[in-house]
């Protein structure tokens, strides 16, 4: 389905075959940059949540200082989101010194709230949105290694070898479309979005344990 959607239905195939000479979406060889910046723009949304959940549970177990910092981090992301739209013309240049005068004014909040570590964190977090990008890419690679496979079976100059080759290799595409990109959103919602308001710790998980009759 999102094969005939993207025109990527196994590579060029579906253009051939079907007469899909246009994506009905976006043709994601010529869109690389767009589907870069959706791919971040979806891990700054998702990255932001995480944040804002961990603002509400470190409300909840009252450590101040740590709600303070899930907060401020959330305020400097937005910052910088908003001030490389007006660097690249897109908001107006006029918010680029006021936006820069407020990150240098959340420094000191940020020491205070995340301590000497606070900036090393900051950065770990604008490197979990820019790991979204892994999606777009593992994307990329299956449509362009789908073309491959039809190229390389039309240089065989044999019907059979070239099917072989073809079915071989579009196997493999799948195979990898399958469980590579379901095990980096594994990753992406383990590592950069639960460890943002996750806390451990609780009660065991024992769904087969017998209840105690004698009221101990």
């Amino acid at each position: 389905m999102f094969g005939i959607f993207y025109g990527e239905c196994f590579g060029e195939l579906g253009a051939r075959l079907f007469g899909l000479e246009g994506a009905f979406i976006v043709e994601r060889r010529q869109a690389i940059i767009p589907m870069l910046y959706f791919a971040i723009s979806v891990g700054l949304a998702h990255v932001t949540l995480g944040l804002m959940l961990g603002f509400v549970t470190a409300l909840k177990r009252k450590t101040g200082r740590e709600a303070l910092y899930k907060l401020v981090s959330i305020v400097v992301m937005g910052c910088l989101v908003v001030l490389f739209l007006s660097m690249s013309n897109i908001l107006p240049r006029l918010l680029t010194k006021p936006l820069t005068l407020v990150l240098l004014g959340l420094i000191p909040v940020l020491f205070f709230a995340g301590g000497v570590l606070a900036p090393l964190e900051l950065l770990k977090t604008i490197g979990n949105i820019v790991s979204y990008a892994r999606i777009m890419a593992i994307g990329l690679a299956s449509v362009l290694l789908a073309r491959v496979a039809n190229r390389f079976a039309g240089m065989t100059g044999n019907i059979a070898v070239g099917v072989l080759l073809a079915v071989v290799f579009h196997t493999v595409n799948i195979v990898l479309g399958v469980f590579s990109p379901t095990i980096h959103a594994l990753r992406l919602h383990y590592v950069e979005f639960y460890s943002k308001f996750m806390v451990p710790g609780g009660r065991k998980f024992e769904p087969l344990r017998k209840e105690r009759t004698d009221g101990k």
